[in-house]
């Protein structure tokens, strides 16, 4: 089975790296927020009621947040509604939030209010707030760095800098310290210890990292310095290579310092926090146990609460919405994800990645012709941006307009000077246009180039194995390549389904039906894979389970053409015609 693609948002990603684990321990910020609560019914507060706990557990904060708004006027009592509530509340933003965390004793209240006070610049009320951090392991090493700011923002330079610069030697997170000590004495107009501690974080960041370089690079053009500053741009857009169209204004961006004032930094503390747990979230493997799939959804609220509370703060730092716009595409909420990137600033020297998000999230809520217009301003304007161009194939192919996409493709090709591993997406997408259009020898050939520079990709194994078999080419080469996909990624129905049938068409019918098996397991109400299974039983002499499955079939929306396969082997069971296992089936 070929698997569809589809398009994949842009997620920034502040290289805030650490060797401890931490998503994995304790987190004690947020907790999971839904206890089942006993409810009685009152007129228009049961409906609500319901849909605020369907909301919760579609992610749908926001709607959550004011549902349970509503509910909590009837009930002001309830302790563990109010709770749910502030939770909801807080995850998106919402103001409600302030106002419930006076009653609420938790880390995610204390920072609701030391964020309040921070904006009224109450110093020493955020302070206290922000001196209890829970007992984890991410919050010990974090939370000096909100109490530094703090004690900057009420006038005690001298204790703030103890902070910062006794955590920037030989602790986790000292690179970062040292990036943080080195701001906070540019605000002090220390410039010869400013340049002290900007080039110790520069020298043990662990990566490029993009408030780096617009500070050191601010104080390097200063001090005259512009090309050392230059060179970390260049090395910043080749480590985060979405980030090429954006080099021009990064650069002019290094004129001004990034921030101004204590509060600013403070957001940018909540969006190094949510990026180390970005980091730590991306650098787990698959397959995980239920238990720490708990564990990630709540690091992954975590991270949601870290990145509003930057945005109450700063409401304008495009890389936190950036980072909060990717969560809210990923739980599929594409609107929301949308709304937060606007306004774009023009001033903004992330403006250009912003536009070409709001793009493709357009392309998501099947604004195509909002979409279009918007990437092709873009093309216009960044005629040389391999990455534009991408972004407008992905627009063609997904409006199935393959002849419009393979030469938008074919031109991001010639626009990319370097071939690494990172463009294995665009040969591959290339290939589907041609494999749609007919033009088998020159899918075959891109998507053999695919797997040159993605060798262990699942999903090119696949469509090359599957392509192979349906056209009764390479038949074993094909079964080698789509059990090594399965081995890959063994949870993947559709690519068990592919390894399932190559085993059929080989005459291996027992281990076929196996694999047919397992994979109906994972994605039973799939057409195509019951059309397989139907034949596999046929042909196993389970005759009657496989009419069965056929008729299965034919209730799970099959497209024309697997509708027409279904129906004629339905048909060829009536007139006792013996079933063929049909390679030159239309893949999906």
């Amino acid at each position: 089975m070929q698997c569809q693609r589809f398009l994949c948002t842009i997620f920034l990603s502040i290289s805030v790296l650490i060797e401890i684990p931490l998503a994995s321990k304790a987190l004690a910020i947020a907790q999971d927020p839904e206890p089942i609560l006993p409810f009685e019914h009152k007129k228009g507060g049961y409906g609500d009621f319901l849909a605020a706990v369907f909301a919760a557990r579609t992610d749908d904060s926001d709607m959550a947040a004011r549902l349970y708004n509503n509910v909590l006027s009837l009930r002001p009592t309830d302790s563990d509604l109010r709770r749910i509530t502030f939770y909801h509340s807080v995850l998106a933003g919402n103001d409600i939030a302030i106002g419930l965390a006076k009653t609420q004793r938790d880390p995610i209240a204390d920072l609701i209010r030391a964020n309040d006070a921070i904006i009224k610049g109450q110093w020493q009320e955020a302070y206290r707030d922000v001196s209890r951090p829970p007992i984890d392991v991410f919050s010990q090493i974090t939370y000096p760095l909100l109490q530094a700011w703090c004690l900057y923002g009420e006038g005690k330079k001298d204790q703030a800098l103890a902070v910062l610069t006794k955590n920037s030697q030989g602790k986790p997170l000292s690179a970062l310290y040292a990036l943080h000590a080195g701001i906070m004495y540019s605000l002090s107009k220390d410039e010869e210890k400013a340049g002290q501690y900007f080039a110790i974080a520069d020298k043990n960041f662990p990566g490029e990292d993009l408030l780096l370089t617009q500070t050191y690079g601010n104080w390097l053009v200063r001090h005259h310095r512009a090309g050392k500053a230059e060179a970390m741009v260049s090395a910043l857009v080749k480590n985060l290579p979405f980030l090429q169209i954006s080099t021009q204004d990064l650069e002019n961006n290094l004129q001004k310092f990034p921030v101004q004032n204590a509060k600013q930094v403070i957001a940018q503390v909540y969006l190094a926090m949510a990026s180390i747990l970005q980091q730590d979230l991306a650098s787990q493997p698959p397959d995980i146990s239920i238990d720490q799939k708990l564990a990630n959804k709540i690091a992954l609220h975590t991270q949601q609460i870290f990145l509003r509370l930057a945005l109450k703060l700063n409401p304008e730092l495009s890389s936190a919405k950036m980072m909060l716009s990717g969560i809210l595409a990923q739980e599929k909420h594409f609107n929301a994800a949308k709304d937060v990137l606007l306004p774009i600033s023009p001033n903004d020297p992330l403006k250009t990645v912003i536009q070409l998000r709001v793009a493709r999230l357009n392309a998501l809520l099947d604004h195509n012709q909002e979409a279009e217009q918007e990437v092709k301003a873009l093309v216009k304007a960044y005629p040389l941006s391999a990455d534009i161009r991408q972004a407008l194939g992905d627009l063609y192919f997904d409006r199935k307009q393959y002849k419009e996409a393979a030469e938008t493709y074919s031109k991001v090709l010639e626009l990319t000077s370097l071939m690494n591993s990172n463009i294995w997406p665009v040969f591959f997408a290339r290939a589907v246009c041609y494999e749609k259009l007919g033009e088998w020898d020159k899918a075959e050939k891109d998507l053999k180039q695919a797997l040159v520079f993605a060798p262990n990709e699942p999903m090119l194994l696949n469509y090359l194995g599957y392509s192979w078999v349906l056209k009764d080419r390479n038949l074993k080469e094909a079964q080698e390549i789509l059990q090594k996909a399965v081995d890959i990624a063994p949870d993947e129905g559709a690519i068990r389904d592919s390894l399932g049938w190559a085993m059929i068409v080989n005459g291996q019918l027992e281990d076929g039906v196996k694999q047919l098996e397992l994979a109906a397991e994972t994605i039973p109400q799939d057409p195509e894979l019951n059309y397989h299974l139907g034949v596999a039983y046929w042909k196993t002499g389970r005759h009657q389970e496989a009419i069965n499955q056929w008729n299965v079939a034919l209730n799970c929306q099959p497209t024309p053409e697997e509708k027409v396969l279904i129906l004629k082997a339905l048909q060829d069971v009536k007139e006792n015609k013996d079933i063929s296992i049909n390679t030159n089936q239309k893949a999906n």
